[in-house]
């Protein structure tokens, strides 16, 4: 099959967020098991490149593009999200991504005049447009990767197409809401919008680059989206509906559970990845509630409070993984005493292995911020979730995974959400407890499980496998 198809370099950009980061190391797998023959290269900023040289394949080369954050008025560590302290720094930093272009052109010139009989395809991150313009300079066909999932993708992007949105009067409820355009049948709350999208006129900073992005869109080759056609049928006729081009569901980009995953330095004193596996293998089968916000977000000290009171009025054993960063106030007095006293919880402040912990017997639920690599990790794993989204897509997600799947149940909106503890404990309860909605819920997220197994493929025959090789029969004539 090989010697017959032109030569193919494939390059893939993320963009530099650990949430963007993870897919595309699954994409570039997935590239090299379609195309063994083709010649795979990630292109990445500092900080992106080394943890990726010592995670990908030898076979791939990883490409280092010269990125100086001070130079664009952010911190000088900022290199990727994990060091940005505010919205306000997070939009900078997208902005600051433009500046990579040169380098980037010169890169792709370089391709082109090494091998100009090859076939060049660009795989750029979704908040990477500009990558387009110069892959069409470089005469390379080009695909933006939707590192999120169908349905919340289709909303975030219909939301900003349609800014000012049609909001309810500033006093009216959390709870009101609108129609989205241009899905009527779909219902969005205040509640469901983060602070930057409400405020958006189309004239300020967001709109500006998230106008950018979608532009992109509407032009690339395709848009390659971290789901499967049997996980998500709405959310992706969504997008072929608002884009109009090629879309090609090449999810689920997950790690196996075999896979290690090299972990961060952990800080002094921390537990580490070894030692929550080791408390989980010590609880009943499906009797943990795991609970973590993922890599970049977290809640407030008040709604640590109310979260870690909730957790032990439950009566439930729970895992719970706190940023190092996030607020050490938010926890009650004596609560970590209590915990290991009880041997009924476990806290740690570090990096832990969340395919997993949530691949353990023990699990029996996750309480999350519903990004989209945390949820196809549950889904993956058949957990029920406790969604409590906190930015961007999120709110969507958790939106789809109540009313559409029926694997989860929402507790709170929002990093200042007024969370009640009582309200937390039963909410645990429904997931954990013997309740007729936790055999509900434990069945649909099974039937999720063997949808996320199915595209994977046991022997190289998913779905995602078969997608890609359409992609690539397209774009590499």
């Amino acid at each position: 099959m090989a010697g017959t198809e032109r030569r193919a370099h494939v390059v893939l950009f993320p963009f530099m967020a650990q949430g963007h980061v993870a897919p595309f190391r699954c994409l570039a797998e997935l590239v090299r098991r379609t195309r063994p023959d083709a010649r795979v290269t990630v292109v990445a900023t500092p900080g992106v490149a080394e943890p990726l040289r010592a995670s990908l394949d030898v076979a791939v080369r990883v490409h280092e593009l010269p990125f100086d954050p001070a130079g664009h008025g952010l911190p000088a560590g900022a290199g990727t999200t994990a060091g940005i302290g505010s919205h306000h720094q997070l939009i900078a930093l997208f902005a600051a991504s433009e500046s990579l272009r040169p380098a980037f052109r010169l890169f792709l010139a370089g391709l082109r005049a090494a091998d100009p009989a090859a076939a060049v395809h660009v795989m750029a991150d979704m908040f990477l447009g500009w990558t387009l313009g110069v892959a069409r300079d470089a005469g390379a066909s080009h695909s933006a990767v939707i590192t999120t999932g169908g349905y919340g993708s289709a909303v975030y992007f219909s939301l900003w197409n349609a800014v000012p949105l049609p909001l309810p009067a500033a006093a009216a409820s959390p709870d009101d809401a609108f129609k989205l355009p241009p899905f009527p049948d779909v219902a969005i709350r205040r509640s469901q919008l983060s602070h930057h999208l409400a405020a958006a006129d189309g004239k300020d900073a967001w709109s500006t680059f998230i106008h950018k992005q979608i532009a992109a869109f509407t032009h690339t080759d395709g848009l390659l989206v971290n789901t499967t056609e049997d996980l998500e049928p709405k959310g992706l006729a969504m997008l072929r509906q608002l884009f109009n081009v090629p879309i090609y569901p090449v999810g689920p980009l997950l790690r196996a559970t075999a896979e290690p995953e090299p972990p961060p330095a952990p800080a002094p004193g921390a537990k580490n990845g070894g030692a929550i596996l080791d408390w989980l293998d010590k609880q009943p089968p499906g009797s943990v509630l795991y609970v973590s916000f993922g890599s970049q977000f977290t809640i407030g000290a008040s709604q640590m409070t109310e979260l870690a009171t909730g957790l032990e009025r439950s009566g439930h054993r729970f895992l719970w993984v706190i940023q190092p960063t996030a607020a050490r106030s938010g926890l009650p007095e004596g609560f970590m005493e209590r915990v290991e006293a009880s041997r009924g919880g476990l806290v740690a402040r570090c990096w832990a292995p969340q395919v997993e912990i949530l691949a353990h017997e023990a699990t029996g639920a996750f309480l999350t911020h519903c990004g989209w690599n945390s949820v196809q990790e549950a889904l993956g794993a058949g957990v029920p979730l406790l969604g409590w989204p906190l930015s961007a897509e999120q709110f969507y997600n958790a939106k789809v995974l109540a009313e559409e799947m029926g694997v989860c149940v929402e507790v709170a909106r929002g990093a200042r959400a007024a969370l009640g503890a009582e309200e937390l404990a039963a909410a645990v309860e429904t997931v954990l407890g013997e309740t007729v909605e936790r055999a509900e819920m434990k069945r649909k997220a099974a039937e999720m499980k063997e949808l996320i197994a199915a595209a994977r493929g046991s022997g190289g025959d998913g779905s995602s496998l078969k997608v890609m090789e359409r992609l690539f029969a397209d774009v590499m004539h």
